[in-house]
């Protein structure tokens, strides 16, 4: 384990501050939800969402959208891209880009209906699709984004397809 030399203490209701400096590096933001878990004597402290924790109902789902519409999706939590049809298994797991940070940060909903470029991660290509990006929220709070993308021009039941997946993820995520 790395030791910071920083030393905190614990104040009369169990709170401590984590350092800006760390939650920086481990890119930990303002109302982030953290994980608390206890290994040996050290308490271990992992960034958490629930979008991490996605079964293979949700994989299903997404693959029988893209199958059948051909429409793909994408669904981050609020660092990185989680789940994606097969045609972007590449991303999966790669770092949001500044593009879609953006997006989470104002809890925008973005529709570009004819194909344009689309920043995806800030280390790989732009590609060039029409989109719908949609802030999910859960209690209040900023979990993540889904990523319609479509080859072609986005018709109204290509976005009927993001409200029902929308409103599966409302659902599942209770």
């Amino acid at each position: 384990m790395k030791t910071t030399g920083m030393v905190r203490r614990v104040d009369g209701l169990g709170r401590i501050v984590i350092p800006k400096e760390i939650r920086k590096v481990l890119k930990i933001k303002e109302n982030e939800q953290v994980e608390i878990n206890v290994q040996d004597d050290c308490i271990v402290l992992n960034r958490y969402s629930d979008l991490d924790e996605y079964d293979i109902s949700l994989t299903n789902l997404i693959e029988c959208i893209e199958d059948i519409y051909n429409i793909d999706f994408l669904l981050t939590n609020l660092n990185s891209i989680v789940l994606t049809s097969n045609k972007y298994k590449e991303y999966q797991g790669v770092e949001l880009s500044p593009y879609l940070n953006s997006i989470l940060d104002e809890r925008r909903e973005v529709k570009e209906h004819i194909p344009a470029k689309l920043s995806l991660n800030k280390d790989k290509e732009d590609v060039k699709v029409s989109y719908v990006i949609k802030t999910i929220i859960k209690n209040g709070d900023t979990v993540g984004l889904l990523i319609l993308l479509s080859d072609t021009n986005l018709e109204n039941n290509d976005l009927k397809l993001l409200d029902l997946m929308n409103n599966f993820l409302d659902k599942y995520l209770e």
